[in-house]
């Protein structure tokens, strides 16, 4: 029993009596070895976000084989069942087989959940990791969402995830109702499929998914002068491509001024990656995708495109019918991706705005790069470069692969334009396609799962590594040494 007379000490206060010998070492309770088991470890984490990942493309990947969710009763060969599963859960929108005329509803269910969870789980991010990893990490331990924030206590973490779902819902119901009412109202359906076709196409929107119930691989072709569609697709798109975080700061600030520096440099590389992509899907295809589309509604496509082809997917034109330079120029827009914690793929609006950045410092011979005021640090400037590296040389790679897959050169092989835009499609989980998907081979259709899973989780775990190793301090520092460069 504890003696009510008898003062207590503190929580705080340990006092410990141990006999030490000469020479002997000890270590406290609490002290530095206790912390080192409970730090997050970076492999650690990555290893076990890809092997769940993997585990949803797994499981969808098997009910989508099953007779019970095609249309016509039998079994979809396996190498489909995958393809779709992996580019519904990485928020891609290639298929291989299309979605309305293939399968049932009970599959068009599963591959809304796959949309869903790929999409809500990117957006919640490492807060949901951290989460399933609570018994391994005290509440002591933090989460940096951005570089330079506050970190995150797992309570804090939840609570932005709890928002973030929030935010997620609420956009998508509202999406959902704003289509339905309008495929109820021009009589192409009865009110269930309406209600349906609205909800599926606003969760494939906002998640950046490019799945459609069309049908035929026309995409969003039929409503290529529909305005209402446009609109509220192009919202939808943006609002899950520019985050919560994102959209958030912009909604409770007001100001320009106020902005955060991120916020301001994803909004200014948004606006000008529009614009340019507009201007020149307008005038490289004004007399050959928009040739069928009337005259009014070609810039209104052009924009369109530009807004969708950065990770949404969608198309009202047919891109089997663009320009080289169309292609090539979408590729690079379609790398580059949307912001940060989105739902959008890509090396990211921010990772290309700080290296844009430096670059300008080095002409102007400055030796950090300073925008709006700030100044980004020069390890931050490495990790972006990093990551728009390995994204090149992984799109190279993917490349390269389906040209030794598809057999380039042979008469009726796919061109090599259309498989760079291909594996460009696949990495940055985009979804546009010339419509060359469905004729790879096995062997193709593998590559591009694996390019589309890797462009997925790859960025999100190089950067949360390549951060924690940045953190630890070197004990000493090299010599320069002079390399000649140009």
């Amino acid at each position: 029993m504890i003696d009510p007379a008898r003062p207590r000490r503190p929580a705080a206060v340990r006092l410990i009596w141990r006999r030490v010998r000469a020479g002997q070492t000890i270590r406290l309770p609490g002290g530095g070895a206790r912390r080192s088991r409970t730090v997050p470890n970076a492999p650690s984490h990555a290893r076990r976000f890809v092997l769940g990942f993997a585990a949803v493309v797994i499981l969808g990947g098997g009910l989508l084989a099953t007779p019970w969710t095609a249309a016509d009763g039998r079994a979809t060969p396996p190498v489909d069942a995958l393809f779709t599963a992996v580019s519904a859960a990485c928020s891609t929108g290639l298929v291989t087989v299309d979605t309305a005329d293939h399968w049932n509803r009970r599959g068009e269910v599963v591959i809304l959940l796959l949309m869903q969870i790929g999409g809500l789980g990117f957006m919640v991010g490492a807060g949901i990791v951290l989460q399933m990893l609570r018994r391994q990490v005290s509440l002591g331990d933090a989460l940096l969402l951005r570089d330079g924030d506050p970190a995150l206590s797992i309570r804090e973490a939840a609570d932005l995830s709890g928002r973030i779902l929030c935010f997620t819902l609420a956009t998508e119901a509202a999406g959902a109702v704003a289509l339905a009412v309008w495929f109820w109202g021009s009589g192409d359906a009865p009110p269930g499929r309406a209600l349906w076709h609205g909800v599926f196409l606003s969760v494939s929107a906002f998640c950046n998914a490019s799945f459609d119930l069309s049908g035929g691989f026309a995409s969003l072709q039929p409503y290529r002068t529909v305005v209402w569609v446009n609109v509220v697709i192009a919202l939808l798109v943006q609002a899950g491509a520019l985050s919560y975080v994102t959209l958030r700061d912009a909604a409770t600030t007001r100001r320009w001024t106020r902005f955060a520096l991120e916020t301001k440099l994803v909004l200014l590389a948004h606006g000008v990656l529009v614009l340019v992509g507009t201007a020149a899907f307008l005038a490289l295809e004004w007399g050959r995708s928009l040739a069928g589309t009337p005259g009014w509604a070609k810039p209104m496509a052009s924009a369109f495109h530009a807004v969708t082809a950065r990770s949404g997917g969608f198309a009202t034109v047919d891109l089997g019918a663009a320009g080289g330079a169309t292609l090539f120029v979408f590729s690079a827009v379609m790398l580059i991706g949307g912001a940060s914690g989105s739902t959008a793929g890509g090396v990211r609006l921010g990772t290309v705005a700080v290296v844009v950045a430096a670059i300008g410092a080095t002409l102007r011979g400055e030796a950090e790069p300073q925008v709006f005021g700030r100044r980004i640090p020069t390890p931050l400037v490495f990790r972006a470069m990093a990551v728009i590296a390995l994204f090149v040389l992984a799109h190279a790679a993917a490349t390269l692969l389906l040209a030794l897959t598809e057999g380039a050169g042979r008469a009726d092989a796919p061109s090599f334009l259309a498989l760079f835009f291909e594996a460009a499609s696949a990495l940055a989980t985009d979804g546009l396609s010339t419509g060359i998907t469905p004729r790879l081979s096995t062997a193709g259709k593998l590559v591009l799962c694996g390019t589309m899973f890797l462009g997925r989780v790859g960025p999100l775990t190089a950067v949360y590594a390549l951060q924690r190793r940045q953190q630890r301090r070197a004990r000493y520092r090299l010599p320069e040494g002079a390399v000649r460069i140009g």
